[in-house]
């Protein structure tokens, strides 16, 4: 009897035999690798035909315009920052904002015309700030104060008024006369009532 147990207890510790078989796995790798390379083989078939296709295509392009050789029509600005341009493909926008950056620098701390024709000029300024130190600021005429004064008072009266459209507001000028208020507009007397039919 413990011999037949030792027996069987042998049998339970024989290894199992795998069930993966080599052969599908690698026929699956072929058919892989030639159906790669038919695909690899069309691919390049098909764009050497296109151009072959483009290359004896003599259809004239749609534009008629003819530039020189080494030149071509740039879109209208603004364009891209770092898309290509006629000197080189155009600065990125760290770049494009260092460079602007320097430029009004240059400009506020230096002299220059703004329009010859008019004789204004612009100053650097920290000389701008100096003379508004000296001499204050400009002040306002007596005419350009009221008009500031009437504006802002018709400003207070748009925002504090009701949704009616501006109806209500009153012009608010010194030359016009106090308009008459209106009369609020009287209801219309209900219809007599219908006498009832027998």
């Amino acid at each position: 009897m413990s011999e037949h147990n030792e027996h069987h207890h042998h049998d339970h510790q024989q290894p199992e035999s795998s069930s993966i078989k080599a052969k599908p796995v690698l026929a699956f790798l072929g058919v892989l690798a030639v159906a790669t390379a038919f695909v690899f083989v069309l691919i390049w078939g098909l764009l050497w035909a296109l151009d072959k296709r483009r290359e004896a295509d003599t259809t004239p392009p749609a534009s008629r315009v003819e530039l020189p050789d080494g030149q071509r029509k740039l879109p209208p600005e603004p364009r891209l920052q770092g898309a290509p341009a006629p000197d080189g493909p155009s600065l990125l926008p760290l770049d494009d904002w260092k460079v602007y950056k320097e430029m009004i620098d240059h400009q506020v701390a230096s002299y220059g015309w703004v329009d010859k024709t008019t004789g204004v000029a612009r100053i650097p300024i920290e000389r701008a700030k100096e003379l508004v130190a000296e001499q204050g600021l400009p002040l306002l005429s007596e005419k350009s104060i009221s008009d500031i004064e009437r504006a802002e008072a018709t400003r207070r009266e748009v925002y504090a008024a009701d949704s009616s459209a501006g109806r209500h507001l009153r012009a608010v000028a010194s030359s016009a006369s106090p308009a008459a208020p209106m009369a609020p507009a009287t209801p219309a007397a209900p219809a007599p009532a219908a006498a009832p039919q027998h």
